[in-house]
């Protein structure tokens, strides 16, 4: 071999070799930046933002599923005739499989796949705008979705705080008699959505108009004993809150701010009637 030939062997084992060091270098470095500390918690954060600005929930669900495996929809969920032939403990499994693909946590997607149902059930009829109770067959689907809702809560698949955060997202589409459903089927109780917005005078604005619709259709509407449950509950509750200096109660803010509200909210009513 002569001295050129020998050269150039050399010099391509060594562009071999650096490329190969250049190589591993590059997959040492990405292997490093995967397993970084705080890496998969920020994963699971974006992933759980992408959840929540998702528009179509139940196409995303059947993304992850696959076409093949429809076991889980939202029209299944809050269909009666359907959840009849899906159990609880089914449903549940189906979620714990989609939050380990999804990549994040079973209570939130279960949370939001419920807030997403609630609000199919609001706007179901069209007059969600003008109206606080619900329709028979309203009713009648929210009752199979809070049977599940109760299911996921007891076995800890279930976020109470995620729920409150994906219901004032969708306010303005929220039926009054819905947040009080989810009080007395003890899903989120009335003080717990209450005090989880941050905003308090939007709290006491969207409140103080559903309390003013409960009035104007609770004359004329059917289902009259459910208003006035409704109403007697609320004042009920104002009363205490208002007037309560010390509760033992969990909240997200400080126990003056949620009195406050109640004062605000009974002084508008009782102005409200004054001016009646």
């Amino acid at each position: 071999m002569s001295d050129s030939q020998v050269e150039g062997a050399a010099s391509t084992s060594g562009l071999g070799s650096r490329k190969r060091r250049w190589t591993e270098l590059l997959a040492g470095r990405v292997k490093r930046q995967m397993c970084g500390p705080g890496t998969e918690q920020k994963l699971q954060e974006s992933a759980v933002h992408l959840l929540r600005r998702h528009l179509n929930l139940n196409d995303l669900l059947l993304e992850v599923e696959g076409a093949p495996r429809k076991t889980l929809c939202l029209n299944q969920l809050i269909d009666p005739e359907a959840c009849t032939n899906l159990s609880s403990s089914l449903i549940g499994s189906a979620l714990r499989d989609q939050a380990s693909r999804l990549g994040v946590p079973v209570a939130v997607l279960s949370s939001r796949l419920v807030a997403s149902s609630i609000t199919q059930i609001c706007v179901s009829d069209g007059e969600s705008s003008h109206r606080v109770l619900l329709s028979a067959e309203q009713r009648k689907k929210l009752s199979s979705l809070l049977e599940v809702a109760q299911y996921l809560l007891a076995h800890s698949m279930f976020s109470r705080f995620s729920l409150c955060q994906e219901l004032w997202e969708v306010q303005g589409s929220l039926l009054l008699e819905v947040v009080w459903q989810l009080h007395i089927q003890n899903v989120v109780s009335f003080q717990e959505l209450l005090e989880s917005h941050a905003d308090t005078q939007a709290t006491v604005a969207w409140l103080f108009r559903n309390l003013c619709l409960l009035c104007e259709e609770m004359e004329a509407s059917p289902y009259n004993d459910i208003a006035r449950a409704m109403l007697s509950d609320l004042v009920q509750m104002f009363v205490l809150r208002g007037f309560q200096k010390n509760s033992d109660l969990r909240r997200n803010v400080e126990p003056e701010q949620m009195g406050q509200l109640a004062f605000v909210v009974l002084q508008r009513m009782l102005i409200l009637l004054h001016l009646n």
